[in-house]
């Protein structure tokens, strides 16, 4: 390998099939530029730049498509037996984004019988985009189905399975020194173009129990949070600052990121800054199985989730369509924060009030319910 390597490397034009001849560039991750992974050919004298060839047929990307073909016959075999176990069900039909932005209205298709059962077998099993459907864009199918017998042990293994694969794409992603962000690239090259990664690790959702209440809401219609170690963000701006300084022709002193710099001066990097980010607006589903006024779960409604029936059914709360205009009001809980970095959306966190949940007098009594939550690849504030 040419020690002149700076880090960057040039994807070989006819990774995953014929590609363009303009290359594709991405970024080594640290600690990288003195290896040479399995299946590099790095081209002497490449002046600071290495071209890896195509050797997309070998070991790192079987394991993703053998992961893959695992993960599609446990679905296949799902599908086949949850259906004739179905009491009740409702799912809710969205439109798909044909571009990356969300509008202001989303309106929701109520389905129910065999046509929701068909939609949701679609839905379990589909891993890319359809027609039309915008790059970076989710398809979701928000519901729910009251089941005769448990399918949590199917669930957990379909879930087990999504794990796998991405635990294959990941160890390619190592295998090739590539950063994280590399990690979609990876599992299309192995898949196909097409593939969406979210709609492949995204978790299915089964609880042993039978709950009271479920209801269905919108959730990103206003800012999330992000905490943000302040030793993160000053890597990032003093890079910036240099980028900036080089591309203008200023010194580093004279750029706003330095100016950010001195402004945090006083923190520590072990101190956490909150980030104020945009989230796009998607489906939540809380349920009920205890007497509680609290929910005992809130998830993503990105798939129906799987609950028992019982001898009374369920009060459910249906998905509405979406309206922004409808949903600007400020919340009444709205804190007021610090602001430490202007313009950036960087701001001191403030003290944390109890959860209601924890009120533990009307929860003693309370008993486990076997479920996926807490388990799939999203974590959650739970009783």
């Amino acid at each position: 390998m040419n020690l002149a390597v700076q880090g960057w490397y040039n994807e070989g034009t006819h990774i995953g099939g014929a590609r363009g001849a303009n290359p594709v560039y991405g970024r080594l991750i640290d600690g990288c530029a003195g290896m040479k992974g399995e299946g590099l050919q790095i081209e002497e004298g490449a002046q600071g730049w290495y071209n890896y060839s195509s050797n997309i047929g070998g070991p790192m990307y079987e394991r993703i498509q053998s992961a893959y073909q695992t993960l599609t016959a446990a679905i296949a075999a799902f599908n086949r037996t949850w259906p004739d176990q179905v009491v009740d069900g409702v799912v809710y039909i969205l439109p798909l984004l044909n571009e990356q932005k969300t509008p202001d209205i989303l309106l929701v298709e109520k389905v129910t019988g065999a046509e929701a059962i068909k939609l949701a077998i679609d839905a379990i099993g589909t891993f890319e985009r359809d027609i039309g459907q915008a790059p970076g864009t989710v398809m979701r199918l928000p519901g729910y189905f009251t089941v005769a017998t448990s399918v949590l042990e199917q669930v957990l293994a379909i879930n087990a399975c999504k794990q796998n694969l991405v635990d294959a794409i990941e160890l390619a992603r190592v295998e090739q020194c590539l950063t994280p962000e590399m990690r979609p690239r990876i599992m299309r090259r192995a898949l196909g173009a097409s593939f969406n990664t979210k709609q492949l690790k995204r978790s299915i959702h089964a609880f042993d129990g039978a709950p009271r209440q479920i209801t269905f809401t919108w959730a990103g219609h206003s800012p999330g949070n992000e905490r943000v170690a302040v030793s993160k963000i000053r890597a990032q701006l003093e890079a910036k600052a240099e980028i900036r300084a080089g591309a203008e022709d200023i010194p580093v002193e004279q750029t706003p990121e330095y100016f950010d710099l001195n402004s945090i001066v006083h923190l520590s990097d072990t101190d956490i800054l909150v980030k104020h980010k945009m989230v796009a607006p998607h489906p939540r589903c809380m349920l009920w199985f205890s007497d509680s006024s609290r929910w005992d779960a809130m998830i993503k409604a990105n798939l129906p989730v799987f609950v028992l029936a019982s001898e009374r059914a369920p009060t459910i709360k249906p998905l509405k369509s979406f309206d922004r205009n409808a949903r600007r009001a400020r919340r009444l809980d709205e804190k007021s924060r610090q602001q430490v970095l202007q313009g950036r959306d960087m701001y001191l966190p403030t003290a944390k009030n109890k959860p209601v949940q924890d009120k533990q007098d009307d929860r003693q009594n309370e008993e486990e319910i076997a479920s996926t939550y807490r388990l799939a690849g999203q974590t959650y504030t739970s009783p």
